[in-house]
């Protein structure tokens, strides 16, 4: 086992700095272990979308990011689709909206955009929402 050292001080004040510019800190939470992990760039951007949020679970798993160009899906969801007139005597009353949407992806070539897209849907708390550790902490 490597030695193993303190790389911060974990005291109050490195929480708050990392609150204060959270973005050039956060990656896409199917990331978070990988140690291997670069931060978007021209040649290896990161594409995300943002689904529906539901209660009871934390905002970051409405986020979806994914390394690789996501662009071939909306053309396989096309093609499953009907076309308004029907075929071989099937309902065509079904409403638009039962249909699957498939998830609009925006692409990130910096650090800095992707960081400041995960913040608002992150919704990590400003260092005024922080008052003590017990803000996190309980």
């Amino acid at each position: 086992m490597p030695l193993m050292y303190a790389q911060n001080t974990l005291q109050m004040e490195w929480c708050l700095d990392c609150h204060r510019n959270p973005a050039k800190n956060l990656r896409p939470t199917s990331e978070i272990y990988n140690m291997a992990w670069e931060k978007p760039a021209e040649d290896r951007p990161v594409w995300c979308a943002v689904g529906d949020e539901k209660s009871g679970l934390p905002t970051a798993q409405s986020v979806n990011c994914v390394t690789k160009d996501p662009s071939g899906a909306g053309a396989e969801l096309a093609s499953l689709q009907m076309p308004l007139g029907g075929a071989h005597g099937l309902a065509t009353d079904v409403a638009a909206s039962t249909l699957p949407v498939a998830p609009v992806y925006k692409r990130f070539t910096s650090q800095d955009e992707l960081g400041h897209f995960l913040v608002d849907h992150y919704k990590i708390r400003t260092p005024k929402d922080l008052t003590s550790c017990e803000v996190c902490h309980r």
